[in-house]
């Protein structure tokens, strides 16, 4: 959800901060107020395109900066979380726009491309006008709207999956076919898997090799000292250091003499062993050059072969397999092919009887969701509308065998068509906020938008819009542009949008309403004036949608 909105020098404003709750907020306001002033604004952070003219005319450049809270495991973090942000509590997005046209995205301050802004609040924000062609009118999206609601995840991953093993084995059968080789081309993969198997390539050998390379080569810079130390204890220090520790031993027994003789006794020994450990290391360690000529050698044959065939390796293990498979392809072709299709048979025959169930699924679950719906529209006052999921056969593919669309007939009489080929005007306004009640917590969306969706109603239409979108608020943010008083009066947060001129500009301003002033507002909107009955009548239209 959006919890603050930072604008400054955007078309009318000179500089605004907004401080946003959950739940419905509405924005009234006079004609040319600039109320869809603040949507432009929220396009913006969308990845709207940009232009000069929303620069609030004698300004260098505007800006526009919202703070989000996001859901956790939301669209939204996951992607951020994969373009590399730590997300806090809050993420920070702005969008700088220059007088000559030019734009620069941001997230938490960090420049950022446009695709990454539109990624992550297109998933977030739901911008709904009454031309909008959003994802409830996009027919691709039909099927996986009935999947969400009917929570068949599940089923629809082992579907995919299943239609990804076949695919797989049908495009290897394809690329089978369409490769054509030559009897020098046989000869010359086969002389290739013989280069590799004649290698006796092993994984992880290289590492073991370089290992005992660098091992020989330290012993080797290292040898003459030890030599030295040897030749030196050997020829003199040996006999001395015996014939000191023996003096030492020699000397009378008293408090004094005593803890010295066993420190000489006992550095005499710790010579040795010190010595005798290095003689070890020397004679572990130690490789002939022979040995270190076979180790390069053997090195040099395993990075000709990784420059041919592979990085590592493994790589090259993995070429000898697919060279393998060429030559039993060519070799082979027809028994190839027939096992391939036996292959494909099979695995098709695993995702079709898959399929079939979510398809079973999906038919015995959409009668409920045309109920739902209808209840739905019944309460926007489009009780002759009819609603039906339409499913039918269509051809294999990862969301299964299904292709899903919805119907709508708004008239009585009238034939179902597709939803996003009827309807219009108000009637898909409230077609739309009716669906939306139901679809928006499953899209995970974090706040829906609605610009004036109920012009050219009123009464009690109006009051069922109010109503709709305060239950949809209850999963959701929620923003109306409205200029009724009855949607007004059902939302949580006032907002009014006003505008103010000096003579040669013009500003437009918004601030959130106390009581008294929604009271006032409301009033004005209802009647045209406010008036002693007027604002009467507007605290009953309060009460009587937040009892």
């Amino acid at each position: 959800m959006i919890k603050h909105l930072y604008i400054k020098n955007f078309i009318l404003i000179d500089e605004l901060n907004l401080d946003f709750e959950s739940g419905f907020s509405v924005f009234t306001g006079e004609t040319g107020a600039g109320k869809s002033i603040l949507i432009d604004a929220i396009s913006m952070l969308c990845a709207e395109r940009a232009s000069a003219s929303l620069v609030k005319q004698g300004k260098d450049k505007a800006i526009i900066e919202g703070t989000f809270s996001f859901a956790p495991g939301s669209h939204a973090v996951k992607t951020l979380e994969e373009a590399g942000f730590d997300i806090d509590e809050e993420t920070t997005f702005t969008r700088e726009i220059s007088s000559l046209g030019k734009s620069t995205a941001r997230i938490d301050h960090r420049i950022v491309t446009l695709a990454l802004l539109k990624d992550c609040l297109g998933h977030e924000i739901d911008i709904h006008g009454q031309r909008d062609n959003a994802y409830l009118l996009n027919t691709a999206t039909h099927v996986d709207l009935l999947d969400q609601y009917l929570s068949l995840g599940k089923e629809r991953d082992e579907v995919a999956s299943l239609y990804e093993t076949y695919a797989s084995l049908v495009k290897e059968k394809e690329n089978a076919l369409a490769e054509t080789y030559n009897e020098s081309d046989l000869e010359f993969f086969k002389h290739q898997v013989e280069e590799i198997e004649n290698a006796h390539l092993k994984a992880g050998e290289e590492e073991k090799l370089r290992d005992k390379e660098k091992q020989f080569k330290e012993i080797r810079d290292s040898l003459e000292k030890v030599s030295q130390i040897f030749n030196m204890y050997d020829t003199s220090l040996s006999d001395q250091l015996y014939e000191l520790n023996h003096l030492f031993s020699a000397l009378p027994e008293t408090d004094a003499t005593i803890p010295l003789s066993q420190a000489v006794n006992d550095s005499y020994y710790a010579i040795n062993d010190a010595l005798a450990s290095l003689h070890d290391i020397y004679d572990d360690g130690a490789i002939s050059e022979e040995e270190i000529n076979q180790i390069q050698e053997r090195l040099f044959i395993i990075q000709k072969l990784k420059r041919k065939y592979g990085r590592t390796i493994e790589d090259v293990l993995a070429t000898a397999v697919d060279l393998r498979e060429k030559i039993s392809q060519i070799t082979n072709r027809q028994s190839y092919l027939e096992q391939k299709n036996k292959e494909i048979e099979k695995a098709f025959k695993a995702y079709e009887k898959a399929a079939r169930k979510l398809s079973e699924k999906r038919i015995a679950g959409s009668s409920k969701l045309d109920e739902l719906i209808r209840l739905n529209l019944n309460e926007l006052m489009l009780e002759n509308a009819r609603f039906k999921t339409d499913i039918k056969e269509a051809k294999p593919s990862r969301t299964g065998l299904d292709d899903v669309e919805f119907m709508i007939s708004m008239n009585p009489g009238e034939p179902l068509r597709p939803l996003s080929k009827t309807a219009s005007g108000g009637e898909l306004s409230r077609l739309m906020l009716g669906l939306k009640d139901i679809f928006t917590k499953l899209q995970g969306i974090g706040t829906v938008i609605f610009d004036e969706i109920d012009t050219g109603v009123s009464g009690p239409v109006a009051t069922a819009i109010g109503k709709k979108m305060r239950s949809l608020s209850k999963d959701t943010q929620v923003f109306s542009v409205t200029h009724l008083a009855q949607v007004a009066a059902c939302a949580g947060h006032h907002y009014f949008v006003s505008k103010s001129t000096d003579g040669s500009l013009t500003t437009t301003s918004v601030r959130m309403l106390n009581q008294n002033e929604r009271i006032e507002q409301i009033a004005l909107i209802s009647s045209g004036e406010v008036t002693a009955a007027s604002k009467k009548a507007a605290r009953e239209l309060l009460k009587r949608n937040h009892d």
